[in-house]
């Protein structure tokens, strides 16, 4: 279940690396992304896997799930978001669009809100 767990968030995050808007969803500008940013996050990965998610000030980010946590950074680079985790992912930046959509925000395969 652990390497499931794993598996899942790498997919549905590289995914989110290729993610971009369709032409009637408009993505969070770089402002909104920097009034978003930092906070608290819950993220639902595929569907399937919740992550805490933690975005500091600084940069920082620290997520958490059933069993596993890593650490990383986060950044907003002309217009999207961008993540790096130390250990998921094998330590890749994933940048991505963001779309807001009925209180939640999203790219592909991964949906998160602020908590």
């Amino acid at each position: 279940m652990k390497q499931f767990k794993i598996s899942v968030l790498a997919a549905a995050m590289l995914g989110f690396s290729g993610f971009s808007a369709g032409a009637d969803e408009a993505a969070l500008s770089q402002a909104e992304l920097g009034k978003l940013f930092p906070g608290s996050f819950q993220a639902v990965v595929s569907g399937a896997v919740t992550v805490k998610i933690t975005a500091r000030g600084n940069g920082t980010l620290t997520g958490k799930m059933t069993g596993q946590e890593d650490s990383g950074r986060w950044s907003v680079k002309s217009g999207k978001l961008c993540i790096v985790w130390s250990n998921w992912l094998d330590g890749k930046t994933s940048c991505s669009r963001v779309i807001a959509d009925n209180g939640w925000y999203r790219g592909n395969g991964v949906k998160f809100r602020k908590i």
